[in-house]
């Protein structure tokens, strides 16, 4: 099972059903309690796909590739909230869409986990 999530494909395609299920079950009725529902799963998303980058050994392909998918995921799940505030008609100001914000940290924790990876590996010759 954890095969299939160290694939980035997987891996997006497992939260982007997630974070459809969490919409439907916790959204109310407020566009900003939707963005914020997005952004928390797009939140456990970095955590985990950053935490994978301890565990696998493909370079810096994996690196670049989790980052494609979480450009990926944020286009795809923005027009999935948008989808869902227009058709069940969620009042809001949508101005909680900015919480997705927190794409600028996901290279900056890849870069982190890699360099402790690389400082393990590192230490471990000697």
């Amino acid at each position: 099972m954890l095969s299939y999530f160290s694939s980035p494909l997987y891996l997006t395609i497992g939260f982007l059903l997630l974070t459809v299920l969490s919409l439907l079950i916790f959204g109310k009725d407020q566009a900003e309690s939707l963005w914020n529902i997005g952004g928390i799963v797009f939140g456990c998303y970095i955590i985990f796909s950053s935490i994978l980058v301890l565990f696998i050994d493909a370079g810096w392909g994996y690196f670049f590739r989790i980052l494609g998918y979480s450009i990926l995921y944020l286009i795809l799940s923005g027009i999935l909230i948008q989808i869902i505030i227009q058709v069940r008609q969620i009042p809001g100001s949508n101005e909680s869409a900015m919480i997705f914000l927190i794409i600028m940290f996901h290279p900056i924790l890849l870069l982190f986990l890699k360099f402790i990876k690389w400082l393990f590996s590192i230490l471990a010759q000697k």
